[in-house]
């Protein structure tokens, strides 16, 4: 029974990545002969921000900065459409905006920075993509406080057109794919580790690393393990670069209390990322230092290899 099981689960799997395929393929369509005269496309995001989704609206307002104005905080309100959301996050602000010849430059406040690279992009692509539809708007840039935003390499991004965010509105922002990996868990007693499968599908901008140290935190779906790290701890980063992943939480790793010892939480993160084979060892570090003590047992300081005695 476990192997019809494991099978009919396989091709479950293979049954939804088509679906969700096809459901990126056709998730946002041409709908230009469904527009009547005066109106335009507000974007917006599915529930999952996984892709951008339109709704047809018709401004009220006759003048272009009064129309950009009433179509921003149109924007700032979640659709009634089933499966759609606003695109901007509701803690980040617009600050101001200001209409130069054809340029529209908007200013956000610092809250924008805190917003995931995939949630800034479906951000981004969803307001130029909107606003640029507005007759005297053909540019836009975005601002913080008053300064340039720029990409992650510190450049700055400056001006941007509808025609720079075609591949976004075309296709899923994220592409999926099946994965199988191995998390190490703690066992009833709370005092070994067991290895646990976990396969499930990921989208491929989530690396294994990160998908791993998240299923660890949000843990075990049965009863029969128990979590080893506390469901309030905060991941910050994690990379990995010549064979040492580099693990970055917040200060709840620290604070945060858990059932088992710190011996078991640490290797059951080690352990679980040494499964992957391009990873020998793992440095974790706490809000990027790593001169900490876990529970002022076991030091940070060093990158640690995998730890097979404690496993069951």
């Amino acid at each position: 029974m476990k192997i019809k099981r494991t099978k009919i689960y396989k091709i479950f799997l293979s049954c939804l990545l088509v679906v969700m395929a096809m459901m990126i393929m056709s998730g946002c369509e041409s709908k230009k002969d469904k527009l009547k005269e005066g109106e335009i496309y507000l974007y917006y995001t599915d529930k999952n921000r996984t892709e951008l989704k339109s709704v047809i609206y018709k401004p009220k307002e006759d003048e272009t900065i009064k129309i950009v104005g009433e179509v921003l905080e149109e924007m700032n309100t979640t659709s009634k459409e089933l499966n759609v959301v606003t695109a901007k996050p509701e803690e980040v602000m617009i600050l101001d905006y200001e209409l130069t010849d054809n340029l529209l430059e908007i200013d956000f406040d610092n809250d924008y920075l805190e917003m995931g690279k995939v949630k800034e992009l479906l951000c981004r692509s969803a307001i130029v993509l909107t606003v640029t539809q507005i007759e005297g708007v053909e540019f836009v840039m975005f601002t913080i406080n008053g300064e340039p935003l720029t990409n992650s390499d510190n450049n700055v991004i400056g001006t941007m057109k509808a025609t720079d965010f075609v591949d976004t509105v075309e296709s899923n922002i994220n592409t999926y794919e099946k994965v199988e990996i191995e998390l190490y868990f703690a066992d009833k007693s709370g005092k070994t580790l067991t290895p646990v499968v976990y396969e499930g599908i990921r989208q491929q901008n989530t690396s294994l690393e990160k998908l791993i140290v998240e299923k660890l935190i949000e843990g075990p779906s049965s009863s029969e393990y128990i979590r080893t790290i506390p469901s309030g701890v905060k991941l910050l980063s994690v990379l990995t670069k010549d064979g040492i992943c580099y693990v970055n939480f917040g200060s709840s790793f620290l604070t945060e209390t858990s059932d088992v010892s710190a011996e078991i939480e640490l290797y059951s993160i080690v352990n679980s990322l040494s499964e992957l084979n391009y990873i020998n060892k793992v440095q974790i570090s706490v809000n990027g230092v790593t001169n900490e003590k876990l529970r002022g047992e076991i030091s940070l300081e060093v990158p640690l290899t995998r730890n097979l005695d404690l496993v069951k």
